[in-house]
């Protein structure tokens, strides 16, 4: 079994860890915003709502610890790493779907993002050095 460095790792597979990584910080922060600023009153339809956000902030702050773990390994070789990847994006491509209608721009570029990292996985997933 030959090692490989870095330098020899396709771009694919480091662009795939490094969008786990981005998105992994955004929704760690997103996730305390939401713990640390739970409480929110939203007015819409000329009706007051109130949302409590603890829930949903445990959950995308878990999820971003997650996405942590899926860079870590996917740059290291994992192969789980990658099978939770590429489920992990393609759960984001369905969900930009949803999005498209409402915020086009932001949709179509993370379903193109999500397109992007199930094919550095799957097809680049093996090129990248052994832990």
């Amino acid at each position: 079994m030959t090692e490989r460095s870095y330098a020899q790792t396709s771009g694919w597979v480091i662009f795939a860890a490094t969008m786990f990584v981005l998105v992994g910080v955004f929704n760690v922060i997103w996730g305390l915003t939401a713990i640390i600023n739970a409480e929110w009153i939203v007015l819409a339809d000329g009706k007051f709502w109130y949302l409590d956000l603890t829930a949903w902030g445990w959950i995308t702050l878990i999820v971003g610890v997650i996405q942590f773990l899926v860079a870590w390994g996917v740059l290291s070789g994992q192969t789980w790493a990658k099978i939770v990847g590429i489920i992990a994006a393609g759960i984001a491509a369905l969900n930009a779907f949803f999005v498209i209608p409402y915020y086009p721009i932001w949709g179509i570029l993370i379903l193109a993002l999500a397109v992007m990292i199930i094919y550095g996985l799957a097809v680049h997933g093996d090129e990248v050095a052994e832990a």
